[in-house]
């Protein structure tokens, strides 16, 4: 008996040995990342703005926004291929207000920047806010109408964290849309879609389904794909992640008539526990994306990649968004 038990456990081992190795194999040959040096750039790219360009004044020190900040800003929107610029206004408060008022700093960028699409950027945590009820979306479109007022050209929306079928959201664009008409863009910054659009048991706190997609997509004009905080430690784990969100997305997108989508790509370093800058970054994205754009070059609802964000984009980064994304060169794969 206990020979047969080895000879057993022999004949089950060295299989199992043998798929591990040519599993192991195959991921060592497999290479998620773009094979040409194809640009997909259309000079449509988005970029999130901190604060201070909406109040003239910064965040911590309360001090002036100066014109040498304000010309590097404008030099950026002319020289990095930005059409969309996502510029927060502040947390939305749970009756819908928002605690600052523009500055005339605003004014100025947005007379400066006539081919820069503004957006204000409204972020909240949901739980701090209902959004099913009346009063909170009455006082929402209160505020945006203000906003518009001030020279936005549309609103970005920012919630989170949203769950899969979130209750009220659904009927907060189409509040706005009902209340603003098609003369407002309506742009959402959105979680992850979940693997081949499946979002189920724990996977809804953190994922949306195709069907949540879909059906926020036909209240909204602009889908930016949040593709970061992933929490993976490998390369082309990452990259394949992006590219099939660059798949996934932009083929709902692109099924909503006047629908446009991009794809939100990481240059911060702050968040340790929810990303790696080693895997996460500028050059490791802008492969994803290029990728999924090879397998299906330049759908038409396709703008471009948002970046997050202005504040922490630094000289060196800017560099590798021009040579991962902008104009890729052979030598960044």
């Amino acid at each position: 008996m206990r020979r047969k038990s080895r000879l057993t456990r022999t004949a089950w081992v060295l299989p199992m040995a043998g798929l591990g190795i040519a599993v192991g194999l195959l991921l060592l040959s497999w290479d998620p990342r773009p094979t040409t040096d194809t640009s997909f750039d259309r000079s449509e790219n988005g970029l999130w703005l901190g604060h201070r360009w909406f109040t003239g004044l910064g965040v911590r020190d309360a001090r002036p926004v100066t014109q040498e900040n304000t010309e590097n800003l404008l030099e950026t929107f002319a020289n990095r291929g930005i059409r969309y610029a996502f510029l927060h206004v502040g947390p939305v408060k749970p009756d819908g207000s928002i605690e600052d008022q523009p500055g005339p700093l605003l004014t100025q960028v947005i007379s400066e920047t006539p081919e820069v699409v503004w957006l204000a950027w409204l972020g909240a945590r949901v739980e701090q806010l209902s959004l099913e009820s009346s009063s909170f979306q009455a006082g929402l479109a209160q505020t945006i109408g203000t906003l518009k007022d001030a020279g936005f050209q549309g609103v970005h929306f920012d919630f989170e964290p949203l769950r899969d079928d979130h209750p009220g959201y659904l009927d907060v664009l189409e509040g706005v849309r009902s209340q603003f008409g098609t003369d407002l863009i309506i742009s959402q910054a959105t979680p992850r879609a979940g693997p081949f659009g499946v979002s189920i048991g724990p996977l809804t706190g953190s994922f949306w389904s195709e069907h949540f997609y879909r059906e926020t997509m036909k209240r909204s004009d602009q889908t930016v794909v949040m593709a970061y905080d992933t929490g993976l430690d490998f390369t082309k784990g990452y990259v394949a992640f992006v590219k099939h969100q660059t798949q996934l997305v932009g083929e709902w997108a692109c099924s909503v008539e006047g629908h446009q989508f991009l794809i939100g790509v990481p240059s911060y370093e702050d968040v340790p526990t929810y990303s790696d800058p080693r895997v996460e970054n500028l050059h490791t994205a802008a492969l994803g994306v290029r990728s999924a754009l090879e397998e299906n070059p330049r759908p038409e609802c396709f703008s471009g990649v948002a970046i997050y964000a202005y504040w922490v984009t630094d000289p060196s980064e800017w560099a590798t968004f021009e040579e991962s994304w902008t104009v890729p060169d052979r030598d960044s794969r």
